[in-house]
């Protein structure tokens, strides 16, 4: 481990300890992205790739986990009080999250230690099993690095050109954006904006999906275009700035974007360089229906400034 990823632990650790600090205080992906001090759009990523967990989920598991603890050591606590004090803003919602975790409602997790105590005379119920789990939270960043070892792949910091693009904007999931290109060939064909050889295919990320659900996760699908093209309708000019952008060539199939993406995450933990506000994109170089193993020959691109 580097300095580099030292930092990123660091960091990622500050926001573990401001978390269990504060669970009945703003822990917004804004908030929690200000205390790690990375861009907003990126560290959600960033925190799951290091500690194999989503943001959201690390906070309603330490949320309700801290609940058990207070249930089993403050018996007198009313149980309203105790969801407060953990952060939920109704004991409904508290009440679900609790028994989505522990699998029994919070007056049977209490009355469930009551009875292991009194038979064993002890407080090490199954209870406090349950919640001493999964206190283990940074991996260890060689593990992280073994999933993606026989990926074909290239991943380095880079001067990127700005591009020009038209775009069909899809809104869903992933799978689907193929219906938006569909559009976009449909429509650019006949104008020959496809008729150079150097065109090429882009899809620019707006919102994260670990954050933003799924069926509100905004896309564009893009071509690269060298000159003005007038658009219409549903079909609009975007440009992206020339910068610095960590930049990973891959060969994958339709099931290992994620791990491209997570890898070019460890990858960067590495470099001396974090996210910088700005798109992410993927710029395709094949069209993947015509490679023997219909695998993508793309680029991940992330904006980067120094750490």
């Amino acid at each position: 481990m580097n300095k580099y990823q030292k930092e990123y632990i660091r960091r990622i650790n500050n926001v573990i300890d401001y978390v269990e600090q504060n669970l009945n205080s703003d822990l917004s992906l804004t908030k929690l992205s200000e205390v790690a001090n990375f861009s907003a759009f990126h560290f959600h990523r960033i925190f799951s790739v290091f500690t194999g967990e989503t943001l959201n989920g690390f906070i309603k598991r330490k949320r309700v986990e801290t609940a058990g603890r207070l249930l089993l050591n403050n018996l007198e606590m009313p149980v309203n009080e105790i969801a407060y004090q953990c952060g939920f803003n109704s004991v409904s919602v508290f009440c679900r999250n609790f028994k989505d975790h522990f699998k029994m409602s919070a007056q049977e997790f209490r009355e469930n230690w009551e009875i292991e105590k009194s038979k064993n005379g002890q407080s090490n119920s199954k209870n406090n099993k349950l919640i001493a789990s999964g206190d283990d939270y940074v991996c260890d960043v060689n593990s992280l690095k073994k999933g993606d070892s026989i990926m074909k792949k290239k991943i380095e910091v880079k001067e990127m050109p700005a591009l020009n693009l038209v775009y069909c904007r899809h809104m869903g999931d992933f799978n689907l954006i193929g219906q938006a290109y569909a559009k976009l060939m449909k429509w650019a064909g006949p104008r020959g904006l496809l008729s150079s050889p150097d065109v090429k295919t882009v899809t620019v990320y707006h919102d994260d999906p670990s954050v933003t659900e799924i069926d509100k996760v905004r896309q564009s699908a893009c071509i690269t275009v060298n000159e003005d093209v007038k658009t219409e309708g549903e079909f609009g000019n975007m440009s992206l700035p020339t910068g610095k952008y960590v930049v990973g060539n891959f060969e994958i199939s339709v099931t290992e974007f994620t791990e491209a993406w997570n890898a070019v995450c460890v990858w960067l933990s590495e470099s001396g360089y974090q996210p910088a506000d700005g798109h992410p994109y993927e710029l395709y170089h094949n069209n993947h229906e015509e490679h023997p193993e219909k695998k993508f020959i793309l680029d991940i691109c992330i904006p980067v400034k120094p750490m």
